[in-house]
């Protein structure tokens, strides 16, 4: 809006709307960019969030062909948040086609990661990175990545979680031996039957441990002591985190791993794969246990260690405190604003010199 922090309303453009860090971290940056006076947007194909607390207009569209329609008549920062809606942000602002507004990739992973078995998928992915849009990202590996391989520059305006909601908070419900993660059976990426091995051979050792999982679908074991919660919004998912024993992530690759900074924000030992993204903040002693991809032996016995050393825990804590608390939103929405104007002062640059 004309006299706001920035010159052009923004839309960000999702093609789903479930549970997620990716999705998370657009709604968040929605809700706090409109915090800031910024008339800020949301399209998505998927329906409004009931998990999240989205405080700007949210708009719906039946397909890509009918959101393309309707955005290209929107002089509007438009931002693309995952490869599959790249194309339409790039096309409902491309001048050749009718369209209108400024173009903006925010790059949260490389994501030709998730088909591994599919190099035709592979290649649809990559040639998103190749459209001619301003790109953002949350992880310097990221921004990388983009300038090595795509010939792209990218500005990292970084990630964050909400202090307000996720901070230490123990209960009544405390299990010191309780093991948390985040149920995603069907994505093979989060690498969750590593996570599921793993807890069953701790249990072979500790029998009195618990499992605790949340998620989008339904999940149950009947093998070990389980609670399953479906869909919990952030409050429940802060005291969950705050009140179990170890917070578990066994990714076989992450853009980030927003859940992690989430739990280390609350107080709770992690462990976790090395995973690429999560190695941006994760130290291996400091302020979690690092394990290799793929191997449920090794993230059974990091489990382990944590369960029955408090004085490790205590210290793995307390490393991802001090961590979580470089992460903040106020340093992030800074950043957005300061990119958000960078790229359309640029792109007016562009158009005066044409």
């Amino acid at each position: 809006m004309m006299g706001g922090p920035l010159p052009l309303p923004v839309i960000y453009v999702l093609e789903a709307t479930g549970l997620s860090g990716g999705v998370k971290n657009v709604l968040e940056q929605a809700n706090r960019l409109y915090q800031r006076g910024v008339d800020v947007r949301v399209a998505s194909l998927g329906a409004r969030p009931r998990w999240f607390p989205l405080r700007v207009p949210f708009l719906r569209f039946r397909d890509y062909r009918a959101l393309v329609g309707a955005l290209k008549t929107v002089e509007a920062i438009k931002v693309a948040t995952w490869w599959n809606t790249a194309q339409a942000v790039w096309e409902s602002c491309d001048e050749a086609q009718g369209g209108r507004g400024i173009p903006v990739y925010l790059v949260q992973d490389i994501e030709t990661s998730y088909y591994p078995d599919d190099a035709a998928m592979r290649k649809r992915v990559a040639e998103t990175y190749r459209l001619p849009m301003a790109c953002l990202t949350i992880a310097p590996w990221i921004a990388t990545h983009l300038r090595a391989h795509y010939g792209r520059e990218a500005i990292d305006v970084s990630i964050a979680v909400d202090h307000d909601v996720f901070f230490p908070q123990r209960d009544d419900s405390v299990d010191p031996r309780s093991i948390l993660a985040c149920a995603r059976p069907r994505q093979r990426i989060k690498g969750f039957d590593v996570t599921l091995e793993a807890v069953r051979r701790v249990r072979e050792s500790l029998a009195d441990v618990s499992f605790v999982t949340y998620g989008l679908e339904p999940f149950q074991v009947a093998w070990i002591r389980h609670r399953h919660l479906l869909r919990p919004p952030d409050t429940t998912l802060a005291r969950l985190y705050s009140n179990c024993g170890v917070f578990v992530q066994s990714s076989h690759h992450e853009g980030f791993g927003l859940p992690i900074l989430e739990a280390m924000a609350c107080g709770v030992p992690v462990v976790a794969t090395r995973a690429t993204g999560n190695e941006t903040f994760c130290r291996d002693g400091w302020n979690c246990l690092l394990v290799e991809r793929g191997r449920p032996d090794q993230l059974a016995a990091a489990i382990r260690r944590v369960l029955t050393d408090p004085e490790l825990a205590r210290t793995l804590a307390e490393g991802g405190r001090k961590t979580a608390r470089f992460y903040t939103w106020p340093a992030v929405i800074d950043r957005l604003v300061a990119a958000f104007q960078r790229i359309a002062r640029d792109r007016g640059l562009a158009r005066a010199c044409r």
